[in-house]
C-alpha cells in the first residue's frame, strides 16, 4: 500500500480568501494598493517569503518598501489573525482522510506554509490527528520543489520513498515529486493553481479519487 504525501493549500483546504486578505492587509499597512484575489493566488505555493516578495514586486514595482525580515513577520502576524476566517477543507477531505487512516495508509502533510500557521489551521479545522507526520515550509532548510521534504517525510513515516505518492495542486508539488522520484498526482479542484503542470503522473478530479487511487490502483509491492 502506498503512503500519501499531501500538500495543504489548494489540495486539502481552500485558503484563498484568507491568504489574499492577509496579503492585502500588509499592503494597506505599507500604503500600497490591494491586489486581486486571482493575482495573489498566483504567488501561493513556494512559501510565505515568496508570496510576500512577489506581492510586493507587483504592488511596489519601484522597490520603495524594503524587502526585509520584519515585513515577512508582519505578513505572518496579519495571516494569523485571519487564517480561519474563510478557510475550509475541500469536499470529501475529512471523510477521505478518515477512510485512509482506517485502512492503514501512512499519511504525511508536506506543505511550504510555515509550520506555526499550518498547525493552527489543522487544529482549527479538526485535522491535527489525521496525519502521522506534518512538515511545514520551515521544518527543514529546503522547501518544495526540493525533494528534501518528501524524503524526510518518507523517512519519518518509516516507508521507502519508492512507496510514496505526492498529491498536490501546483507545479511546485509535481516538480518535488519528480525530483524525489515518486509518483505525482495533480489535484485539479483547488482553484489556486488551475493550470495543469507540465509534469504529472496522474490527475485527480476530487479527493474521493485520491482515496480510491490510494486504496486501489496505487498499491505497490512492499
Amino acid at each position: 500500500m502506498s503512503a500519501l504525501l499531501l500538500d495543504l493549500d489548494g489540495t486539502l483546504i481552500d485558503s484563498r480568501q484568507d491568504l489574499a486578505a492577509a496579503t492585502n492587509r500588509l499592503l494597506a499597512e505599507l500604503g500600497l494598493a490591494p491586489l486581486p484575489l486571482l493575482q495573489v493566488c498566483q504567488y501561493v505555493g513556494r512559501g510565505a517569503r515568496s508570496l510576500v516578495g512577489r506581492a510586493l514586486d507587483a504592488a511596489d514595482p519601484d522597490g520603495l518598501v524594503p524587502r526585509t525580515e520584519p515585513i515577512l513577520r508582519r505578513f505572518l502576524g496579519h495571516y494569523e489573525q485571519v487564517l480561519l476566517d474563510s478557510t475550509v477543507p475541500f469536499a470529501g477531505v475529512l471523510a477521505g482522510l478518515d477512510a485512509l487512516r482506517e485502512a492503514g495508509v501512512p499519511l504525511a502533510l508536506v506543505t511550504n506554509k510555515p509550520i506555526r500557521p499550518t498547525r493552527t489551521i489543522l487544529a482549527g479545522l479538526g485535522m491535527s490527528d489525521r496525519f502521522d507526520v506534518v512538515l511545514g515550509g520551515d521544518s527543514l532548510p529546503q522547501k518544495k520543489p526540493d525533494p528534501a521534504p518528501l524524503l524526510a517525510a518518507a523517512d519519518l513515516l518509516g516507508v521507502p520513498v519508492a512507496r510514496c505518492v505526492m498529491v498536490g495542486d501546483s507545479d511546485v508539488d509535481m516538480e518535488a515529486a519528480k525530483n524525489a522520484g515518486v509518483l505525482g498526482v495533480w489535484c485539479s479542484w483547488g482553484g489556486i493553481h488551475p493550470d495543469r503542470p507540465s509534469h504529472h503522473d496522474l490527475v485527480a478530479e476530487s479527493f474521493d479519487e485520491v482515496v480510491a487511487l490510494a486504496l486501489g490502483r496505487l498499491r505497490v509491492s512492499p
